[in-house]
């Protein structure tokens, strides 16, 4: 059976062949899941893999991909220590002033802040696993980086 996966663009899917028992024990399992939270059991249906797919793993990570893209805006040229990484196709593009600058405003940061930022852009953990590492909710871990996005700009805007 093929079944599509979006991550990086709705309009270019991934086909997966994935073999037909597979598939029916991924959706007997997930029924019996789903008939299980329901208060109401008449209510439940069997859905399709390309159903359980869709509403369970494409919209959440293409949502998320979008999100976590969106957030890497020019940090993806510096590494965790702050230096440009060689051949990055934004350093080639804008120079290294801004880079510097960037650098400089992160390094005036509160220490817990870096930390954060490292997370998120350097080690790529997404915020909802932040969140739940620091047993805290994900809009703390959003207001955190807000928090800091407008330090950062109110850094970078105090330099020129």
């Amino acid at each position: 059976m093929k079944i599509n996966v979006y991550y990086e663009d709705k309009r270019n899917p991934i086909e997966l062949d994935v073999p037909d028992a597979q598939c029916e024990i991924w959706v007997e399992d997930d029924y019996q899941r789903r008939l299980a939270e329901a208060e109401d059991k008449s209510s439940v249906t069997r859905r399709t893999a390309q159903e359980i797919m869709d509403e369970d793993y494409n919209k959440p990570t293409f949502n998320s991909h979008q999100r976590e893209t969106r957030r890497h805006v020019s940090l993806d040229a510096l590494n965790a220590d702050g230096n440009l990484i060689a051949g990055s196709s934004d350093v080639e593009s804008e120079g290294t002033d801004h880079y510097e600058e960037l650098h400089k405003a992160i390094s005036k940061l509160k220490p817990k802040q870096c930390e954060l930022i490292k997370k998120v852009f350097w080690k790529d953990i997404k915020q909802v696993e932040i969140a739940k590492a620091e047993g805290v909710s994900e809009s703390a871990i959003a207001q955190r980086m807000a928090t800091v996005y407008g330090r950062l700009q109110k850094f970078l805007t105090e330099e020129k």
